[in-house]
């Protein structure tokens, strides 16, 4: 199905795009000690350097943006739509990451 193509790469730009918002936000939201990292892994990024969390945070969009370009210009059919399937999943946490975000930063 064509129409799931384009998707790929507009939904990968989105969820690189709300990681970096998510990066930026949860690492001024840290440094004001007004909301805690839950991620395990991020938190331990956090504690060991402020700078690699952003650093990890900016790689993790390139990675999920250059893999959805390959899997756009080189996958067959049933794998993007499982591909595009996954992305959307995706998208839905990220904009509910991106709420979450925009709440607390409304109540400054």
């Amino acid at each position: 199905m064509m129409i799931r193509k384009p998707n790929i790469m507009v939904l990968s730009l989105l969820i690189a795009m709300l990681n970096i918002f998510d990066g930026f936000a949860t690492h001024y939201g840290l440094m004001l000690h007004i909301i805690e990292e839950l991620n395990p892994i991020m938190d331990f990024l956090w504690v060991t350097s402020p700078t690699m969390f952003l650093v990890v945070k900016m790689m993790l969009s390139y990675f999920i943006s250059a893999l959805s370009y390959l899997v756009y210009r080189k996958s067959g059919e049933r794998f993007q739509k499982l591909f595009s399937f996954c992305l959307e999943w995706l998208l839905i946490i990220y904009l509910g990451i991106f709420a979450l975000h925009m709440y607390w930063l409304t109540m400054l």
